[in-house]
């Protein structure tokens, strides 16, 4: 069985080459998780914070 874990980076953090993100995906992969999807939440701000889903196996 799975289990799923949500990150969201607020849009202020976001350099042009988003080398935060980068960072913060790289430490969840070695905690384990593995991303699953990257996308933007523009439902309050067309800017939009980034939206960051991983996943990896419950033990």
């Amino acid at each position: 069985m799975k289990e799923y874990k949500i990150v969201e980076i607020e849009r202020k953090y976001l350099k042009e080459d988003y080398s935060f993100a980068e960072a913060a995906m790289n430490q969840e992969e070695t905690a384990g998780w593995h991303v699953v999807c990257v996308s933007f939440d523009t439902a309050k701000d067309m800017r939009g914070n980034m939206v960051i889903t991983f996943s990896r196996e419950r033990n």
